[in-house]
């Protein structure tokens, strides 16, 4: 982390020949990005119990789009929309049903012989976070291919589960675990301009989207 700052800190302290700013007061900045490192890909991985077969685990992000104003040459409103997925789904073992009792209870069915009849079932469960923030971004260094600043942004979030099996005695679900639906985040963002209104964007920090970010930038 702290080499990663400084990498940050000496690209954006580079000197260039031309004097123009890349952005000045009244520019429009939009940033596609995507964040690293997806950490329920870990979480959800560790739920899949001992005995399940064929699991595999996917999903997205954190991927988000980012909008900015300049207010002045060195102060910049925008906002910040986020969002990311993960999923994992394995396969177990189980027994087929015949039907269900008056009280609603699953039944068993059995072969000709009476013994139970073994079936492949599949559980899914995945994860979807949004996130949505307005942000505050000063910039402490602008020239005509590095602009370097300092983002700090509050807003809204919310993380929902959905649990689907094909195992008939198990109901779908639908819930949100949000406790706080706050979402927040302090980063350091350097945009790197290859063109006039075309360049990377790169930026660590900790919140909302990611501890590192990267992506493309477009300026209007």
């Amino acid at each position: 982390m702290k080499k990663l700052l400084l990498v940050l800190t000496v690209i954006a302290g580079t000197n260039f020949s031309a004097s123009a700013q890349a952005l000045s007061q009244g520019s429009i900045v939009a940033d596609v990005y995507y964040g690293f490192p997806n950490l329920y890909k870990v979480t959800l991985e560790a739920t899949a119990p001992d005995d399940s077969e064929n699991s595999s685990i996917g999903g997205y992000g954190p991927v988000g789009v980012r909008g900015e104003y300049l207010v002045s040459e060195k102060l910049g409103i925008g906002v910040d929309f986020m969002i990311n997925n993960t999923s994992l789904a394995y396969e177990y073992m189980g027994y087929e049903y015949s039907g269900q009792d008056n009280d609603g209870n699953w039944i068993y069915a059995t072969d000709a012989n009476g013994q139970l009849i073994e079936t492949t079932y599949e559980d899914k469960i995945s994860t979807t976070k949004i996130g949505f923030m307005a942000t505050l971004n000063y910039h402490i260094i602008n020239n005509d291919r590095i602009d370097f600043c300092f983002t700090a942004g509050a807003g809204y979030k919310n993380r929902s589960w959905t649990y689907e099996s094909t195992d008939q005695a198990y109901q779908s679900e639908s819930v949100s675990s949000t406790v706080i639906p706050v979402a927040a985040r302090i980063a350091l963002n350097t945009r790197i301009f290859f063109t006039e209104n075309i360049g990377a964007n790169i930026g660590v920090g900790f919140g909302q989207g990611g501890i590192l970010t990267a992506g493309l930038s477009f300026a209007f």
